[in-house]
């Protein structure tokens, strides 16, 4: 097994043998969790225009056969290959501009938090237009400023 971790060689893995495939798919989030011969690889994935259940399966056959040719995880171990929850805060610049237009809910490192639509994703912030008494106000946020931001789901 290399000095690597598994996340770091999964990564590899993916970024400059899987997902160059399909410039549309990006990787949010790989974790490896559990003991030898008993763990769990979570590889959270999505795309610029969605995600749907035949490109995770196809990540996920060619992820698993990588893993088993290369022998990264030893013993017995679950790969699960999915898109982000729409529960699970955003954590990526793509993520942001992929949700352009959709209402979010940001807490800011000071404990500040705002809700509104986002309305624009530049290089190291984004614009939020958030109802300022009664009127739209445009809040500039710097992304290294967020704490967490999440999708605001409407049933409307």
């Amino acid at each position: 097994m290399s000095a690597l971790s598994v996340e770091k060689q999964v990564e590899t893995i993916l970024l400059e043998e899987i997902l160059k495939e399909d410039e549309d798919l990006f990787l949010v989030e790989v974790s490896h969790k559990g003991n030898s011969g008993n763990s769990k690889l979570q590889v959270l994935i999505d795309g610029d225009q969605g995600l749907d259940i035949d490109r995770c399966a196809r990540v996920s056959r060619q992820l698993g056969a990588q893993l088993e040719e290369l022998d990264i995880i030893p013993g017995k171990y679950t790969l699960e290959v999915s898109s982000p929850g729409i529960d699970q805060p955003l954590k990526l610049k793509r993520q942001y501009v992929k949700n352009i237009g959709r209402s979010l809910k940001v807490e800011l490192n000071d404990g500040e938090k705002k809700e509104g639509v986002l309305t624009a994703v530049e290089d190291e912030h984004f614009e939020l237009e958030v109802m300022n008494k009664k009127e739209k106000v445009i809040s500039t946020i710097a992304l290294s400023d967020v704490k967490k931001s999440k999708v605001i789901v409407s049933f409307k």
